[in-house]
């Protein structure tokens, strides 16, 4: 912290002595903590000013936040988000901030000479509405906070369906079988292995399964 004493009272011992203890109760601060409790408190009218203030408007966080809760979280985490930028660790708390816990991201997978700067992110989509808008906001949060070296190659959503049924259809009335070596199971009841027909009306599952999509980036 610099010196604030004016000139004339810089020679003067106490008021030296009262500027020094000030100094160090200021720097140990945990502004982190300060800001958490400021932000917890204030009224919801005032987050648009306080996000602007910490550098956190539009695709920085407050654009995909869309809960108001999600608008606190993301100005509490902005000194620390700054501060790592850069970091895998600032791109999954970004992600965490605007309703995406458990980010997962895999570097180093293209295999060019550039894939160590190549990574993916899979996403549990949980309640979430995905839309072409929604998937477009999140590279543009990725891009924020990921390192100038590194290039998003994939998006991944994994969505639980619990115990909804997926219905599959096809353009065709009647798929001839294959006779194989290969077993294929979907779902709890159906087990393909060459001997079945399939005529794009089975249900299948019952049970609880995991619909996974990808998008990849260009």
């Amino acid at each position: 912290m610099s010196n604030i004493l004016a000139t004339a009272i810089r020679n003067i011992p106490h008021l030296v002595a009262f500027d020094e203890m000030a100094k160090k109760k200021i720097d140990a601060l945990e502004l982190e903590k300060l800001l958490v409790y400021i932000v917890d408190t204030v009224d919801k009218t005032v987050l648009p000013f306080l996000a602007e203030q910490f550098d956190v408007l539009g695709y920085k966080g407050m654009k995909l936040a869309t809960t108001e809760e999600q608008q606190r979280e993301v100005i509490k985490k902005a000194i620390e988000l700054k501060r790592y930028k850069g970091t895998v660790w600032a791109v999954k708390e970004a992600l965490r901030t605007i309703g995406y816990p458990t980010a997962i991201i895999t570097e180093g997978v293209g295999s060019g000479p550039n894939g160590w700067a190549e990574f993916k992110i899979l996403l549990d989509g949980g309640n979430n509405f995905i839309s072409a808008s929604s998937i477009d906001d999140i590279l543009k949060n990725v891009e924020e906070y990921k390192n100038t070296r590194s290039h998003l190659v994939g998006v991944s959503f994994s969505i639980d369906l619990g115990t909804e049924n997926i219905n599959l259809t096809d353009e065709s009335v009647e798929n001839p079988s294959v006779i194989d070596e290969d077993v294929l199971t979907v779902g709890s009841g159906f087990r393909y292995d060459g001997a079945n027909v399939y005529d794009g009306s089975k249900n299948y599952s019952s049970d609880s399964d995991i619909l996974e999509m990808e998008i990849i980036t260009t």
